[in-house]
């Protein structure tokens, strides 16, 4: 029989869930008006091709850019990051948050809109301290989650490495699917990784919660963190070398975040614990090309 401090921490859990879809707009969102994504691909200052680079990952929550720029610049781990994966960036008007916040800090930026949200668009958007090449927005499969459906997409871009060039993945997936059809979501970022000659960093909102879902409504607490994904990740050839990482939700001690790589030595990562202008924490990681 469960100790009853089991049973509260799963009623915790089935609360939470409950809580989180009562907050979500009983709306679906709609494809954006113009798909086409935003392209700012030269940064301030010019510098020699890295020989490594330190990755960022961040669901921002739709905060803005002079935010975002303040938290990276103001955080010592963040400050000096090469390229920052962003997830949940709102865009109002001709330049989104991703790209507000590489005018703030010199770099370059690229963002493409997954849907429609509060007047505006939501996406995914790479920020990046070398020059950025080759953009490519991949469609992922779609899931009607009965509230907040939306599209969903992945952003790709290349930066020369003095080694060579890397091919970049910023993703988010959905939320409250379950871990076969998460891992089918992330398969067409995993398939165009598996294409790309040369190394490949994959970052993103990977929402591998300790839930299973009925109906996409009801969470069901599965006891530990979901890591199917990350075994579907490591059989297509790639590397998880965040896969202990501290948690990266405010909520539950989730770890809903990853950094995926080949053809790179991984160094040292860390989770930025007091950068706290989303749910989500920024998750970085050293690699050396």
């Amino acid at each position: 029989m469960p100790s009853p401090t089991t049973l509260s921490s799963r009623r915790a859990l089935v609360a939470l869930g409950f809580v989180t879809v009562a907050g979500c707009a009983a709306v679906n969102r709609a494809p954006p008006r113009d798909p086409r994504p935003e392209l700012r691909l030269t940064p301030t200052a010019t510098a020699p091709a890295p020989t490594a680079l330190r990755v960022v990952t961040f669901n921002i929550h739709g905060r803005g850019g002079a935010a975002l720029a303040e938290a990276l610049a103001g955080h010592p781990d963040l400050a000096t990051a090469d390229v920052i994966l962003l997830q949940e960036v709102p865009a109002r008007g001709e330049c989104s948050a991703a790209c507000e916040a590489g005018q703030r800090l010199g770099l370059a930026s690229v963002y493409a809109p997954g849907h429609q949200q509060d007047g505006g668009t939501s996406g995914v958007a790479i920020l990046s301290r070398h020059p950025l090449r080759d953009v490519l927005v991949l469609e992922l499969p779609y899931h009607g989650t009965v509230v907040n459906s939306a599209r969903r997409v992945a952003l790709a871009a290349t930066l020369d490495g003095a080694a060579g060039p890397v091919r970049l993945f910023a993703t988010h997936l959905d939320n409250r699917i379950n871990p076969a059809a998460r891992i089918g979501q992330l398969r067409p970022v995993l398939d165009a990784a598996a294409a790309w000659d040369g190394a490949v960093i994959i970052g993103g909102d990977m929402n591998t919660s300790p839930f299973v879902w009925l109906g996409h409504l009801i969470p069901v607490p599965a006891g530990v963190q979901d890591d199917r994904l990350e075994r579907a990740v490591r059989a297509a050839g790639l590397d998880t070398p965040v896969a202990d990482s501290a948690p990266t939700s405010q909520w539950l001690n989730m770890r809903l975040d990853a950094i995926y790589t080949r053809g790179i030595r991984p160094g040292a990562s860390a989770v930025a614990q007091t950068v706290r202008i989303s749910d989500h924490l920024p998750l970085w990681l050293d690699a050396t090309l």
